[in-house]
């Protein structure tokens, strides 16, 4: 019997149907974050098929170490209205290996979605964060949620880890620093700073007249603490019992000095007083003055901002004042017996029609009109004098 030439067509044309049969199996059965690479960005409104987020299929690039991610959208468009979002996020660990407490380290979040009309579809996204130089742990992640901190009974991503590293090398420390800013009314502003650490930094802070305050500044931060003047004058700044800072309160160099209102002064001789008063205004400053008669005893007063205050001394031939301090004359005043002041009835005042050495009869009738109308006239000329006494003012030495 004759066999016929065994021909190798038949066995390969098998293998080929098999081959594409396992191919098309694979590309059902394989997760999204697998898939052919990403096609050439489409325009929108294209006559081309999208997929909804649940059904895209990725792939990606992952570099840890460096802090540096790719993905690729292999099967889309996104169809209008879908979203998909990715984020690679750096925390800073207690070890090498996966542990807890971590502490988020910096991030970036980044999106897949529909196209807008004439707008090129995006099929790639490319991310990078700082990686901290100590332990880390740098995950890739779907979605947009982050957890901070890690802790060892809180949340996990789960499955919406795309990729993952653990590594680097030294433990994560803060690195507090304090910076002090005073304003011109003795008050404070402590910034608390921990922008180099890579780790949070708790702050003892401490002030005159036993103030205290306590301030958690997380890395990467600064906080300002206000503190008041009562207690701004020695304040103590400690990060794990070590101090960080020591100082106070100082007037800034470009505070303005307020202006100081000057106090008006002025005197006036009656016909039974040498007075002298002083009207000292709101924004004035405290001011004490000593007047010395010459016959009598001295009277000093301290006149606070916005008060008024009289000195008065009895009326005699001769009398002088003579004014020291933070007010000053320029020399004696002397009282001036004013020319219309009552001159004593002839006969030693002897009182009138009464009697020598009796009590005066009370004046009335038209004579007492007249004295009166002449009263009148005593209290206008009176207000003169002490107007024109007002215009020459006391020498300030303040």
């Amino acid at each position: 019997m004759i066999r016929p030439t065994l021909s190798l067509r038949r066995p390969l044309a098998l293998a080929s149907a098999v081959l594409v049969g396992l191919g098309a199996l694979l590309a059902t059965a394989s997760p999204a974050l697998a898939g052919n690479s990403s096609p050439s960005p489409t325009a929108a409104g294209a006559d081309t098929a999208c997929v909804k987020a649940a059904d895209a299929r990725y792939e990606h690039t992952f570099d840890g170490p460096a802090g540096k991610a790719t993905i690729k959208l292999t099967n889309g468009p996104l169809c209008a209205g879908e979203t998909q979002y990715f984020a690679l996020v750096s925390y800073v660990a207690p070890s090498a290996k996966f542990s807890t407490p971590q502490y988020l380290f910096d991030k970036s979040i980044k999106r897949f979605t529909a196209p807008e009309n004439g707008e090129l579809a995006v099929g790639e996204l490319s991310f990078e964060v700082q990686v901290p130089s100590c332990f880390t742990q740098v995950d890739f992640v779907s979605g947009q949620d982050l957890i901070d901190p890690i802790t060892d009974t809180g949340a996990r991503y789960g499955d919406r880890k795309v990729a993952a590293y653990n590594g680097g090398a030294g433990t994560c420390v803060a690195k507090p620093e304090v910076e002090l800013l005073p304003d011109c009314q003795g008050n404070v502003q402590l910034k608390l700073i921990n922008r180099q650490g890579n780790a949070a930094a708790t702050f003892m802070v401490t002030g005159s007249e036993g103030y205290t305050e306590t301030v958690e500044v997380p890395m990467r931060t600064v906080k300002t603490l206000n503190i008041d003047a009562a207690h701004a004058k020695d304040i103590v700044a400690t990060v794990d019992q070590k101090e960080v800072f020591r100082g106070g309160w100082t007037k800034p160099d470009d505070c303005q000095v307020p202006e100081v209102g000057e106090p008006e002064t002025g005197y006036q001789s009656t016909c039974t007083e040498l007075l002298f008063k002083i009207v000292n205004p709101e924004n004035g400053t405290a001011v004490t003055a000593t007047f010395t008669p010459s016959t009598g005893a001295a009277k000093t007063v301290t006149v606070k901002p916005g008060e008024n205050t009289v000195v008065t001394f009895p009326a005699s031939p001769g009398l002088t004042v003579k004014v020291t301090g933070d007010l000053a004359s320029d020399g004696s005043i002397a009282w001036e017996k004013p020319a219309d002041c009552a001159t004593p009835a002839p006969g030693g005042g002897a009182g009138g029609p009464g009697g020598a050495g009796g009590p005066a009869l009370p004046v009335t009738g038209a004579a007492a009109g007249g004295i009166a109308a002449g009263a009148a006239v005593l209290l206008a000329l009176g207000g003169v004098l002490f107007f024109l006494a007002r215009r020459r003012r006391i020498r300030f030495t303040a």
